[in-house]
């Protein structure tokens, strides 16, 4: 069965090559055919039974283009692409999912037929992509559980999909064997989030970490952490949530936590150092780094802020530069910081910061020591 479907999903690849190269060949420069007009309409698919209580929303225009979105006014696109018929089935390519656009190189599409009824049967395909989730078409927990789009009918009461909870930071703390564990997760606009744990250890101050992408859905929090599966946590009000999280460092086993929303986050620890200029200069750096691992940097009096992931126990330091220009905050900024490294031989030291001067982009290698 698997061969059979790895096999489809080649062809099915191969035909969106295809469908690609020949479209808009025509003369005319009018839609291949009739088929995209056929099943331009508006759809929902219900996710429930597939593991994931979500309502989602897709639109096919006239055109061969479709979209994605968690709402009927289609205002937010989660993922898009263009569609095509081949071989009684219909392709569609993503050009864009989650704001990062795509290729047909990447390899990303799904299928569908039409049903009788109109509807739109996804099960022919492994997945559908959904901002940052990938939605299975089948469940192993709800083996008759299929991925349908249905037309949307006039009459259509779109479930209810406000939700209490807040981007911003949410702290937590843990204490065992007389050692305090200060848990933070901070939930970005971007769709990511940082979970830092930051505690004392033999007069030491140590960090561990993890980042991932998030989303929400009524009362229900969803993480996928970098290179792990997908948890699931819950919002209890616009302030409390419940956290599936590694409540100490070296836990084989996660631990669900009750996290509270905090309003300002306190300074953790300062820093101080050396840059070395493009001429060979040095000049003096200090950092700050807050509790939800947010930090602020000053070399030459220009101050930049952003997130700074700092993982004492994998020496690794990682640089999130809120954005230049709108001073958006989140993971999935477009940085050219590469990381650095971490070292507690004596005090605490992180190596290879790279900091800005001034308003232009040009970056110093610096290094920052804890302050006593």
């Amino acid at each position: 069965m698997m061969k059979k479907r790895k096999a489809r999903k080649e062809l099915v690849l191969a035909a969106a090559l295809l469908a690609l190269g020949t479209a808009g060949c025509s003369a005319s420069g009018e839609s291949q055919g009739s088929d995209t007009k056929d099943v331009a309409n508006e759809y929902y698919i219900d996710l429930t039974d597939l593991g994931m209580n979500l309502t989602i929303y897709l639109q096919l225009d006239e055109e061969g283009n479709f979209l994605f979105s968690n709402t009927l006014d289609f205002e937010t696109n989660k993922s898009s692409g263009t569609f095509q018929a081949s071989d009684g089935d219909y392709i569609m390519v993503y050009d864009s999912i989650n704001g990062e656009e795509k290729s047909v190189s990447d390899g990303l599409t799904s299928t569908f037929e039409v049903q009788e009824d109109g509807s739109l049967d996804f099960t022919g395909c492994d997945y559908i992509y959904y901002g940052s989730a990938k939605a299975t078409t089948t469940s192993e927990d709800h083996p008759g559980a299929k991925l349908i789009a249905y037309i949307v009918p006039e009459n259509y009461d779109a479930p209810d999909t406000s939700t209490e909870f807040q981007t911003g930071s949410y702290e937590a703390e843990v204490r065992k064997e007389n050692i305090t564990y200060r848990h933070s997760i901070s939930f970005y606009e971007d769709e990511t989030y940082l979970h830092q744990i930051s505690y004392e250890e033999n007069g030491n101050l140590k960090f561990a970490w993890e980042t991932g992408n998030y989303g929400v859905n009524i009362d229900q929090l969803a993480l996928e952490p970098e290179g792990l599966d997908r948890l699931s946590g819950a919002v209890a009000d616009d302030s409390t949530l419940t956290v599936p999280v590694i409540a100490q460092p070296g836990d084989d086993q996660r631990s669900e936590l009750e996290f509270t929303r905090i309003q300002e986050p306190g300074l953790l620890a300062e820093f101080e150092g050396k840059g070395t200029g493009t001429e060979g200069e040095n000049f003096d750096v200090t950092l700050k780094l807050y509790s939800d691992g947010s930090y602020e940097t000053a070399a030459d009096g220009f101050v930049e802020t952003g997130v700074l992931v700092v993982g004492t126990e994998d020496s690794y330091v990682k640089q999130y530069p809120d954005h230049p220009e709108t001073g958006e905050r989140g993971l999935n900024q477009v940085s050219t910081v590469p990381p650095g490294i971490c070292s507690q031989e004596g005090s605490l030291t992180l190596e290879e910061l790279r900091v800005r001067r001034s308003e232009g982009l040009t970056r110093y290698e610096c290094s920052v020591t804890i302050k006593e």
